[in-house]
């Protein structure tokens, strides 16, 4: 009998076999290791969304400035920006060798009386008689913009005539000018919310202007600062804000039709579908999310099953 011929292994089949063990086994690899530990995570926090922009601001108030009446070393009454009544005795000049103890009604001395009442700052800008709450809604706005405030305060001796400080009257509401990107949606007689300093409040638009692109505001009172720093950046409250759970901007992921965050869930990541409620740069307002849970920063395809690390 003749022997039976063995048929001969094809040597390629195995190579085939081995390309595809070692190719899914380093697939497996790069997926459970270098896909996660690129994956960056931030914790769903409860927070408010607010829009808000910086304007820049000019502010207009009732002043008077207070010159002083002779030569002499000054004495001011009471601190800076202390309020006095019309007629109280806001500083004294001292002259022809009077000593800083005499009575500051004595031959030596000049009295400052306040012509008006209102707070007494002792420093002036220059600017006191040209922008006013009185004048601003019929000022030339671009040449109230151009105007720059030189901020000058007194030494301890002053010259007659010259200009020691300045009284503003804090019972009449500031205004000012705002310079804006765009007057669009912005109405005569509505209000505005703008941040000054520490004072958060609704402003009254009383005029618009296209050249240069800005508004006229009327504030509710007397603005903090407003006479001491006449140019100002301040913050517009542009539109309602938003209270919830809070996650990156950049975590919000589409999925099909679906919008939603990649979350951590017992050490697995999971594509889990939000309601962005509302949202700015930096961060989105979400529903259905609870506080704490980490949120993928850097979502993309394949993470869905993929331990976290």
């Amino acid at each position: 009998m003749e022997k039976k011929k063995r048929k001969k292994r094809n040597p390629y089949g195995l190579w085939v076999i081995l390309f595809l063990i070692l190719f899914g086994g380093g697939f497996c690899y790069y997926r459970e290791n270098f896909s996660a530990g690129t994956i960056t995570f931030s914790a769903a926090q409860s927070g408010t969304i607010t829009h808000v922009r910086k304007v820049s601001a000019v502010f207009a108030n009732q002043e008077l400035p207070v010159k002083a009446p002779s030569s002499g070393t000054i004495q001011f009454v009471g601190k800076d920006g202390q309020r006095f009544r019309r007629g109280e005795t806001l500083a004294a000049v001292l002259q022809n060798g009077a000593s800083s103890g005499s009575n500051q009604s004595s031959p030596g001395s000049t009295v400052i009386t306040a012509d008006m009442g209102g707070l007494f700052f002792h420093q002036s800008d220059g600017l006191e008689t040209i922008i006013t709450s009185e004048n601003i809604m019929s000022m030339d706005l671009e040449k109230l913009a151009a105007q720059t405030s030189k901020v000058k305060v007194p030494g301890q001796t002053v010259q007659a005539g010259e200009i020691v400080g300045k009284i503003v009257n804090n019972l009449l509401p500031t205004m000012a000018f705002l310079q804006l990107p765009s007057i669009d949606n912005l109405t005569v007689g509505k209000t505005i919310r703008l941040t000054a300093g520490n004072q958060t409040m609704d402003a009254q638009i009383m005029r618009k202007s296209e050249k240069p692109m800005g508004i006229i505001v009327q504030f509710p009172h007397y603005v903090d600062g407003s006479a001491t720093e006449r140019h100002q950046e301040i913050t517009w409250n542009y539109a309602p804000q938003t209270s919830g759970v809070l996650v990156p901007i950049s975590a919000l992921w589409t999925q099909g039709e679906e919008q939603g965050v990649f979350i951590s869930a017992e050490g697995v990541i999971h594509f889990k579908k939000v309601k962005v409620l509302d949202k700015n740069d930096q961060q989105a307002c979400v529903d259905n999310l609870p506080v704490g849970i980490p949120v993928v920063t850097n979502p993309r395809n394949g993470l869905e099953g993929l331990i976290a690390r």
